[in-house]
């Protein structure tokens, strides 16, 4: 297989680690450039603090290149480079990633700076594949948003969604790297407010359910009820979710359904299951999910499919109102392993 050259935006934050840390051993893709910050740039790769729980993998020694340099498009050009993943905060990747783009660059972006922009596909394979039009520039979802619409999709294929109420216990590393570091929060204290973050979460929920006719998306229209909290746990999002559904289902179809939302092709980030159903999630054991099992020593620079499932239990039914929990990794399905896997998808997808 092809190993398309990239570029990692992001040199030190946590989604920048995760995308070197995911793309350093992928047979779609390689690493040949890094750009950072102008606190990290001119310096090599392997002088920027690790911030990642895993070992840093063997990473090619890059000397990191200032994301706002204006010769980072031609710099990228220069060395074959026909794709780049973003990890950059929303206010550098709005600049940032236009150039790539207006230099031919495909661009696949975690940044929330053009997510629900009508010419930005933002797709999530299993969901939505009938977004994806010709592009130079894709975004995936806000990480909330993972364990929530996944479980939804399947949901919604038996029935009309009526309203949704959704509660999200989120962990310090959905807010970056810093918060992993700082005492006061590991130990509990921990400012629970996430500004905008039920917005955000609501309107690309509607958006990623919605449908599309010449590149625009019509939103799908239903209730909701969204309230999101950071709590001191390092990694993984969880949300507590009760639907009402225009007709009343049996917790079989449900079950049927949620086993069964997948893409039918493989591809190398792909988990062995969309959705792995448990009685009841425990969040210490059941971070690193593949689909079918559970690691409790993963390695993401060698095993692409770990920590990409949604974990969904706590299921129940009566009638018309399903209750259920999920959770997954937000760094992994829901940020830089998600972005690679959407990658991949698009790469089939537009072959």
């Amino acid at each position: 297989m092809t190993r398309r050259k990239c570029l990692v935006l992001g040199a030190g934050g946590l989604v920048g680690q995760r995308l070197q840390q995911r793309l350093v051993n992928h047979p779609m893709f390689k690493i040949m450039a890094i750009a950072g910050s102008p606190s990290s740039a001119d310096q090599q790769l392997s002088s920027i603090p690790w911030r990642l729980d895993e070992d840093r993998p063997n990473l090619p020694d890059l000397l990191v290149i200032d994301a706002n340099s204006p010769n980072l498009a031609q710099h990228c050009q220069s060395l074959g480079i026909k794709f780049a993943f973003s990890g950059l905060p929303s206010a550098v990747a709005q600049s940032v990633e236009q150039i790539l783009v207006d230099a031919g660059i495909t661009v696949f972006s975690n940044s929330s700076a053009y997510r629900r922009t009508s010419s930005v596909p933002m797709i999530i394979p299993e969901i939505n594949p009938h977004h994806n039009y010709p592009s130079k520039h894709y975004c995936a979802t806000n990480c909330t948003l993972i364990p929530l619409a996944l479980p939804l999709a399947a949901i919604s294929k038996l029935s009309k969604i009526v309203s949704v109420k959704m509660r999200s216990e989120q962990a310090l590393s959905g807010a970056g790297w810093q918060l992993l570091f700082d005492q006061q929060a590991l130990s509990g204290k921990v400012n629970p407010n996430i500004d905008g973050e039920a917005e955000k979460t609501s309107a690309e929920l509607l958006h990623i359910l919605g449908g599309v006719q010449n590149q625009l998306v019509t939103p799908a229209e239903f209730l909701l009820d969204i309230n999101c909290q950071r709590i001191a746990r390092r990694d993984g999002h969880q949300v507590f979710v009760t639907v009402k559904t225009q007709k009343p289902l049996e917790l079989t179809q449900i079950i049927q359904q949620l086993q069964t939302l997948e893409i039918d092709f493989e591809l190398p980030s792909k988990p062995k299951q969309a959705i792995h159903l448990v009685d009841r999630i425990n969040p210490e054991k059941h971070l690193w999910s593949n689909g079918e099992h559970f690691s409790d020593n993963p390695d993401p620079s060698s095993d692409l499919k770990t920590g990409m499932a949604v974990i969904v239990g706590d299921l129940s039914v009566e009638k018309d109102t399903i209750s259920f929990s999920a959770y997954s990794h937000n760094t992994i399905r829901g940020a830089a392993g998600g972005l690679v896997y959407l990658a991949e998808f698009l790469l089939h997808e537009n072959s």
